[in-house]
């Protein structure tokens, strides 16, 4: 009985190990930089002097089929006014569904305004660049980070975009660290479904115009 328990203890701790290698060495690395290309991930971008030495770093990458004016628009917004981050609207915007149309009454982003979550707008570039983050920002209860976030925008060959987004963070002490590998796991999904919706919403309606005469109020693209 012994040997039998021992043999199932041990198979189970192999299955526990094998796992535990498969997402640390495989998984993990294909998480940090989804979407991106060949030597894309460890490209220098703006903002990386902000977080020098992040213990957290994470680059994301997705082609748009639209000219990269008609992503800009989305990503103005973004995260202002309970507008929302297109995605897990139950962490990231208080429950508010994020919107899904281009609303006129949010500013054009400017660097010091404040975004939801406690961030910064640090730089912008319009049509190319929204850099944001903030510092001693809470990420959970106990734990807090530097953090910096920027979304890239590149104009490809056939007139489509290059949308690169990349969030670096030195999270603090002990706490900090162990925290880094939930987190990593939640932002992960956080930013897929995040870059999935943006194509989505800037493929769908980058054919549309706004026609200028019409009241403000009535002047939003839905999809």
């Amino acid at each position: 009985m012994s040997t039998e328990n021992n043999s199932s203890g041990f198979f189970s701790g192999s299955l526990v190990f094998a796992g535990a290698a498969a997402y640390c060495f495989f998984l993990r690395p294909q998480m940090r930089k989804w979407g991106t290309r060949l030597g894309e991930s460890q490209r220098r971008l703006p903002g990386d002097d902000l977080v020098s030495r992040p213990n957290f770093q994470m680059t994301h990458a997705v082609n748009i089929d639209t000219p990269l004016e008609a992503v800009w628009s989305w990503i103005a917004q973004m995260g202002r006014d309970r507008t929302g981050y297109y995605s897990l609207d139950l962490l990231y915007n208080q429950g508010i569904p994020s919107v899904t149309f281009i609303r006129q009454d949010v500013p054009a982003p400017q660097p010091g305004l404040r975004m939801d979550g406690g961030y910064d707008i640090l730089e912008v570039e319009a049509n190319r660049e929204l850099l944001f983050g903030g510092f001693h920002l809470e990420r959970m209860p106990g734990v807090f980070s530097d953090v910096s976030v920027l979304y890239l925008l590149e104009r490809r060959r056939d007139g489509s975009t290059r949308l690169l987004v990349r969030r670096r963070e030195f999270a603090y002490g002990a706490p900090g660290a162990i925290s880094n590998v939930i987190y990593e796991v939640v932002y992960f999904v956080f930013a897929v479904w995040q870059l999935q919706q943006l194509k989505r919403y800037a493929e769908s309606t980058a054919h549309r115009t706004v026609n200028p005469a019409t009241p403000a109020q009535d002047r939003r693209i839905t999809i």
